[in-house]
C-alpha cells in the first residue's frame, strides 16, 4: 500500500509539471503573439519598396530652377533681339562670333564642303532658362542649289547683350527654314509662374493615388489621375506612370530643371529631372498658353529643338 501511494505521489508530480509547463508556455505564446502583431502593425512600407523594391529612398533630388521670371515678354524681346543683332553682323562682315573657334571652323568647313553652299540667315527655335542660365535656340540656315535648307542649331547662353556661350544640337532638313518664334504674336500668360504649383498636385496625385498600393505596371491605370489633373490622358499617362514608378517613398526626388517658350506651337515646357540611385529620367509638362492650362506630362525632353 505504502509503494502503491508513492507511486500515486510521483504521477501527481509529474503531472503538476506538465501543467505548470503548458500553462506558462501558453501564457508566453499569447504575449509573443501579441507583440508580434503590434510590431507588425506599427511597421510602414515605403513607396518606393511597394512601386519599385530596387529603388531604395536615398533622398536624392535634383536641383532645381529659380521660377522668377519676371517679364516674359521682355523675354522674348530680347531674344529676338539678340537674334537681329546676329543676322546684322553676319550680313555685313559674316561674323560667327556667337560661336567658339572650333565651332566656326566646324561650321564653315560643312558650308564649303560643296560649291554653291553659303550661310542666308538665322531664325530663332525657342527660348528659356537652363541649370546654365537664360538661352536663345537658333537655326543656322544653309542654302545650296537644292530645293532642301539645311539647318544647323544651336543653343547660345547669353548674360545681357552678350553670348557668353554655344552648344552645337543637332542638323535638320527641310524645304522651309524654321522659325518658331515670331515677333508678332503676342507672349501672353506663360505658365511658367504656375508650374510649381501644379509639380506639387502631381506628387500629392501619386502620393493619394490607390495605385502605388497595388503596384500598377501599366500606364493606362492612370488615366483618371491624368483626367482629375485636367491633363490630356493619351499622352500623359505614360509620363505620370513613370513618374510614379520611379520616385522615391517622399516623392521627392525630382525638381524643375529648365523651361522654354516658343509661338508654333504657342507652348510652355516646363522640364523635369528624376534621379535614382542609378537613373535619371526626364520629363516635359507643357502649358497652352492659348487656352491658359497644363495639357500634357510626357516622359522625355520635348522640345522645337529637334522639329524639322
Amino acid at each position: 500500500m505504502k509503494k502503491l501511494n508513492k507511486k500515486y505521489i510521483k504521477w501527481f508530480i509529474l503531472l503538476g509539471l506538465v501543467l505548470i509547463v503548458v500553462i506558462t508556455y501558453g501564457f508566453n505564446i499569447y504575449n509573443i503573439k501579441n507583440k508580434t502583431v503590434d510590431k507588425i502593425s506599427s511597421l510602414t512600407i515605403p513607396f518606393s519598396l511597394i512601386v519599385n523594391p530596387k529603388n531604395i529612398d536615398d533622398g536624392l533630388t535634383p536641383k532645381s530652377i529659380s521660377l522668377k521670371t519676371g517679364d516674359m515678354e521682355k523675354t522674348k524681346e530680347k531674344a529676338i533681339g539678340l537674334v537681329a543683332t546676329i543676322n546684322e553682323e553676319y550680313e555685313n562682315n559674316k561674323s560667327l562670333d556667337f560661336l567658339s573657334t572650333d565651332q566656326k571652323k566646324s561650321l564653315i568647313k560643312r558650308i564649303n564642303k560643296k560649291s554653291h553652299r553659303y550661310i542666308f540667315k538665322m531664325t530663332l527655335l525657342n527660348f528659356g532658362r537652363d541649370t546654365h542660365g537664360n538661352y536663345i535656340t537658333i537655326s543656322c540656315n544653309r542654302y545650296d542649289d537644292t530645293k532642301n535648307i539645311v539647318s544647323y542649331r544651336y543653343r547660345l547662353y547669353y548674360s545681357g547683350e552678350d553670348i557668353t556661350s554655344a552648344k552645337y544640337l543637332n542638323t535638320k532638313t527641310n524645304l522651309y527654314p524654321p522659325k518658331y518664334v515670331l515677333a508678332d504674336v503676342e507672349l501672353g500668360s506663360s505658365g511658367i509662374d504656375q508650374a510649381k504649383s501644379f509639380i506639387q498636385r502631381v506628387k500629392t496625385t501619386i502620393i493619394n493615388s490607390n495605385l502605388t498600393m497595388t503596384n500598377a505596371t501599366d500606364p493606362g491605370d492612370f488615366n483618371q489621375l491624368s483626367l482629375n489633373l485636367g491633363l490630356d490622358a493619351d499622352n500623359s499617362n505614360n509620363g505620370l506612370y513613370n513618374l510614379a514608378r520611379n520616385s522615391n517613398s517622399r516623392v521627392t526626388n525630382f525638381g524643375i530643371v529648365g523651361y522654354q517658350l516658343s509661338d508654333v506651337p504657342r507652348y510652355s515646357r516646363i522640364y523635369l529631372k528624376q534621379q535614382t540611385k542609378n537613373k535619371i529620367y526626364y520629363y516635359t509638362l507643357t502649358y497652352d498658353r492659348n487656352n491658359n492650362k497644363f495639357i500634357q506630362f510626357q516622359r522625355g525632353i520635348i522640345s522645337t529643338d529637334t522639329r524639322n
